[in-house]
């Protein structure tokens, strides 16, 4: 018959990641929880002291570890371009009205331009002649004129909104930086389940230098805590069907 899944020897082994606070504290079998009390005075520590070890076994790693990854090239977004206003002082309260004519021209091919995206153009055609005020002037003179456009019956669609990259909205995913190098740390973190996610970050920015950030350890953090879930959830089951297993042999 094979050995129940020790879950207590797994999650006893997990005490310099509760002192690094990266999970709740968790007493073995043999200790008590008055002994685990007297931890908490000396966490800070034994994490400096288990950091500084980390560090001088990591200067000894050798160089053939040391593997340059694929890089990683970010889309270049479009530039804006400068625009160019009129000096403070200068007079320009007929300039709207001399281009009024090439806006009514650019609204009758797109009638839903956006009012900010149609004065930059205007801004570009006709540097130092506008000021940046002026943009206001025009969103109302732009109303007016789509008022008059729906009672002449010119559909006018939903209004544009000015896109400066073509990348989503939002924050999105962000560069996958440890999906490549993931089943190496689950090794890492198979063969060593007690270590934290600074310490397996410190390992692999000596292994792959120049790629992993010190910004990359909270999404690393969530990955571990993931993993170490995962695991824990998997032996309860173990244990369950290795008990359920016991019960049936002795009633039968």
């Amino acid at each position: 018959m094979a050995d129940p899944p020790d879950l207590s020897a797994f999650i006893s082994g997990l005490s310099s990641a509760w002192r690094a606070g990266e999970i709740r504290p968790t007493f073995s079998v043999e200790a008590k929880p008055r002994y685990l009390r007297g931890l908490q005075a000396v966490a800070q520590q034994d994490v400096a002291q288990a950091r500084s070890k980390n560090v001088a076994a990591l200067a000894a790693v050798p160089q053939r570890l040391a593997q340059t990854p694929p890089a990683i090239t970010a889309e270049k977004t479009p530039e804006r371009p400068q625009l160019i206003y009129a000096e403070p002082g200068t007079r320009a309260f007929h300039a709207l009205t001399m281009v009024w004519p090439l806006v009514c021209r650019r609204l009758e091919g797109f009638p839903n331009i956006n009012s900010t995206q149609l004065f930059e153009e205007l801004c570009i055609q006709f540097p130092g002649r506008f000021h940046a005020w002026q943009v206001r002037r025009l969103m109302k003179r732009v109303k007016v004129w789509r008022q008059d456009a729906r009672a002449r019956g010119v559909v006018i669609g939903r209004l544009k909104q000015r896109r400066v990259s073509k990348k989503p909205r939002g924050r999105g995913p962000g560069p996958q930086r440890f999906v490549d190098q993931w089943p190496e740390m689950l090794q890492c973190l198979e063969a060593r389940p007690d270590q934290t996610a600074n310490e397996l970050l410190t390992e692999f920015q000596a292994r792959y230098p120049g790629f992993y950030k010190a910004s990359d350890l909270r999404t690393l953090r969530r990955r571990v805590q993931v993993w170490r879930r995962q695991t824990i959830q998997q032996l309860i089951s173990k244990m369950q069907d290795h008990t359920q297993d016991v019960g049936s042999g002795a009633t039968a």
